[in-house]
């Protein structure tokens, strides 16, 4: 039988198998990791201790784990470890932390996140860093952290007292971003001055290999992908500006509950987002916009439609959204809005669940509006055929009432979100599309949140360095 192995459990084990390969001194094989997982508690010092994790839960778990027929992650934290340890750990003897084990790396983020939301001059941050949120993990999606043992305390107490220092009016940020003398940009600079102090403090650390942060992709392989996100000075906001982006392919698809939009990005291709509900089963909830790649087996981030919706609005979209709403006031009386995106409200749907006779009177209604958003790609009598099939039979724990309900949230709104990139509607400027693309790339790939306009990139805020391994 599988193991269910949670993101606790799979960190965890990238973090015993770094220590079990410095123990070593070579390269380490599976069945030597599975070994190691029978028993925790008989660990050799010179590897417990240089391993944090929670032993309590996990010398039960890693037991009943190394037990079943789930081999997958065993191999691919020894394939991560034996590539990273050389590459990047070499010089001297690591403690590796399972990332919450350090709670102040991106604790101090949360910390001026938090002073930003409530003290920023600029008033477009306060409503972004609400709106957002901004959350640690776009900031830096490290899962293990790697820190020298000779600097562990020293280190820990930096990253615990950090206290930025004054910046200069010329720093980096100040000049990668455009030189508008605005008191909206200038507040912008000042008010984000803590967090590029900070974020030089994190890319000073990893560029002397006294601290790694290291984000985690499944490997399939033992040739493993490593890359250094390097967010030095304005490294981060020059090379969102250089990206490139074609869209290639809307695919508004009649038998998926879903649209995929496809680009290439700076010539490579197949990227795409994936715009889908992502709720469990018994729950109706906003769709949201997943990074993906072909021959990729790992996600690359997830985007919520409050930031796309503050996407569209900052890069000059704003008139796709009202073309949008428009066009469903001329179809439907008394639709309310969303009060927290620019997209069709999930409660709608959700109170669809709950009145069939309220479904049955706007189901023809939201076919045509399908229809529209697809260019005729998905016609309407497909997706009445499908209402009618699904209220018709009982689905598992649901009613077919819900699973309909259900059915038509994720249509509309992934295709709204997919109508607004589509290059064939003009309701916005190609420019402006691919300016949202890159930026939605830019926030879920944890690049930080960057927003384009006229050959300029501003940066709100701006992810720190990492090593992403795997995927």
């Amino acid at each position: 039988m599988a193991f269910n192995a949670q993101t606790s459990h799979k960190e965890s084990l990238q973090t015993l198998a770094m220590a079990l390969r410095q123990d070593m001194g070579r390269d380490i094989q599976p069945i030597e990791l599975a070994e190691e997982m029978k028993d925790l508690t008989a660990l050799a010092p010179s590897i417990k201790n240089f391993c944090e994790i929670d032993y309590s839960k996990m010398t039960r778990d890693f037991n009943v784990w190394v037990n079943s027929d789930s081999m997958d992650w065993i191999e691919s934290s020894c394939w991560i470890a034996n590539s990273t340890y050389p590459t990047y750990c070499k010089g001297g003897d690591f403690t590796f932390y399972r990332q919450d084990f350090v709670p102040d790396f991106k604790g101090t983020y949360k910390k001026i996140k938090d002073k930003i939301k409530k003290n920023a001059k600029a008033s477009i941050l306060r409503k972004m860093y609400k709106v957002v949120g901004m959350s640690e993990d776009k900031w830096n999606p490290a899962d293990i952290i790697a820190i020298k043992t000779s600097e562990a305390s020293k280190t820990m107490r930096l990253l615990k007292n950090f206290e930025a220092s004054k910046v200069s009016k010329q720093s980096a940020i100040t000049k990668a971003q455009n030189k508008n003398s605005k008191d909206q940009l200038v507040h912008v600079m000042q008010d984000l001055d803590e967090m590029y102090e900070y974020n030089q403090l994190i890319d000073d650390l990893f560029k002397k290999n006294i601290l790694l942060g290291i984000s985690l992709k499944k490997a399939n392989s033992s040739s493993v992908k490593m890359k250094v996100i390097d967010h030095k000075g304005d490294k981060g906001l020059k090379d969102s500006l250089n990206m490139n982006i074609d869209i290639t392919d809307v695919k508004f698809l009649p038998t998926n509950q879903k649209c995929i939009v496809e680009f290439d990005m700076s010539g490579e291709k197949g990227h795409y987002f994936d715009i889908r509900g992502f709720e469990t089963t018994t729950k109706i909830a906003d769709v949201q916009v997943q990074l993906s790649k072909t021959g990729s087996s790992a996600a690359h981030g997830k985007i919520t439609l409050p930031v796309v919706t503050l996407i569209l609005k900052l890069s000059k979209g704003r008139s796709a959204l009202s073309k949008l709403n428009s066009k469903k006031r001329s179809m439907f009386k008394g639709l309310s809005s969303s009060s927290i995106h620019g997209f069709t409200d999930a409660k709608i749907f959700n109170q669809y669940s709950k009145d069939p006779n309220k479904l049955a009177v706007h189901k023809e209604n939201w076919a045509r509006y399908i229809q529209f958003l697809s260019n005729s790609k998905h016609e309407s009598t497909t997706v009445i055929n499908e209402v009618n099939k699904l209220i018709s039979k009982k689905q598992g724990r649901t009613s077919g009432v819900f699973d309909a309900a259900k059915y038509l949230k994720h249509k509309v709104q992934s295709y709204e979100v997919g109508h607004i990139l589509d290059t064939n509607q003009k309701q916005i400027k190609e420019e402006i599309k691919e300016n949202v693309i890159k930026s939605m790339v830019s926030y879920s790939g944890s690049k930080g949140m960057t927003i384009f306009n006229d050959n300029k990139a501003v940066g709100y805020m701006i992810s720190s360095t990492y090593l992403k391994v795997g995927g």
